[in-house]
């Protein structure tokens, strides 16, 4: 193999655990508490309002929060949708309490199987999906002309991004936490549409010669 093919090869796979590794670094973020001063009454926002994907702020909640159904006294789920959710921008329990403050569901919670489940009425569910089709809107005007760009194709089962060299050689990582939001986007419109198992197709081109960097199915069940 020549050389030149082998470096391509490195800087293509040092690209993707780019990604995993900013994945896991926002899942670390956005699990951390700020801590009061001592004997201060806890007012500390856990999460505000631009680090979850509900946009709304999460104040700090008893350690005994109940993450389970048996949070709501008077359950009753008839005539509701329910959905797996299959949740990979944050940890549970705060997205659990992000997903009950947000309105796009009547009941949130974690099952016996562990599974995340939101069930909603059709109008809750027509406003997740609004909100996600304008948050996927939202990031893809924010690519940096220049630097690297997103599209969406098929239904936003396929992501396309063009990504100049500097992004190649790490002299930038802002455009990672964007595809994480993307990749969670394209899961809850799939999800909300009523599959069960979804899947992004993501495709990266280089900006200036147009040639492909990476071609990977991403999936998760």
């Amino acid at each position: 193999m020549k050389k030149k093919n082998i470096v391509g090869i490195i800087i293509i796979a040092l690209f993707v655990i780019g990604i995993a590794a900013a994945l896991m670094q926002y899942k670390r973020e956005q699990t951390a508490l700020e801590q009061p001063e001592v004997g201060e009454e806890p007012e500390t926002v856990v999460l505000s309002a631009d680090e979850n994907p509900f946009g709304v702020e999460i104040k700090k909640i008893n350690e005994n929060y109940d993450l389970t159904k048996n949070y709501y006294k008077n359950y009753d789920n008839n005539g509701l949708e329910k959905f797996v959710i299959p949740n990979i921008t944050t940890d549970e329990r705060s997205y659990i309490i992000a997903l009950r403050e947000s309105g796009y569901c009547k009941y949130g919670y974690i099952d016996e199987e562990d599974n995340i489940i939101a069930e909603m009425t059709e109008q809750q569910k027509e406003e997740w999906l609004n909100y996600t089709v304008n948050d996927i809107n939202r990031i893809i005007g924010q690519g940096e002309e220049g630097f690297y760009s997103f599209k969406f194709t098929h239904n936003y089962e396929e992501l396309q991004l063009e990504i100049s060299k500097e992004i190649l050689n790490g002299k930038t990582t802002t455009h990672t936490a964007l595809v994480m939001s993307l990749i969670y986007d394209s899961e809850i419109y799939q999800v909300l549409n009523g599959k069960t198992d979804w899947a992004i197709h993501i495709v990266g081109k280089d900006l200036e010669t147009g040639g492909e960097l990476m071609n990977i199915n991403f999936q998760l069940k």
